[in-house]
């Protein structure tokens, strides 16, 4: 039930990142996501998640350093609450913010220091689409 459970959201948060780009806001909802699963599930699972955004995201599969950005910052993710121990309750809003933080750095930093208030926003809504994940999955 909890693969259905996280797949449902995982379906909704690829809608939601491509039903709000348009408008001009880019939450990465996908991104956020994954990051919520490397609090919930082991490596493995977590893998398979990740290869499918990246699958569903750059159907094309051009390589570029967006895609492999969302491949290695939920690993990352993964890694941190491994190796400090942290509850998802408080771990998790923290890790999403520096997870889209990190990801736009690498990404385009000259545009995200420009529009550091489109980046705040885009944190906000990710920490708590983030959180309402963990709570809707019962964590």
């Amino acid at each position: 039930m909890k693969y259905l459970l996280a797949l449902l959201v995982f379906l909704l948060a690829v809608m939601l990142q491509l039903w709000f780009a348009p408008g001009g806001m880019h939450g990465d909802f996908v991104l956020a996501a994954l990051i919520i699963f490397s609090f919930i599930f082991e490596f493995w699972e977590l893998v398979i998640f990740i290869l499918l955004a990246a699958f569903l995201m750059n159907a094309a599969f051009y390589p570029d350093l967006a895609m492999l950005m969302l491949v290695l910052v939920p690993l990352a993710s993964y890694v941190v609450r491994r190796r400090f121990s942290l509850e998802p309750l408080f771990g998790a809003p923290a890790v999403v913010a520096c997870g889209i933080v990190v990801f736009y750095a690498v990404t385009a930093p000259i545009a995200a220091f420009y529009a550091i208030g489109y980046l705040l926003v885009d944190v906000l809504v990710c920490v708590l689409f983030g959180e309402l994940v963990l709570s809707g999955m019962g964590v």
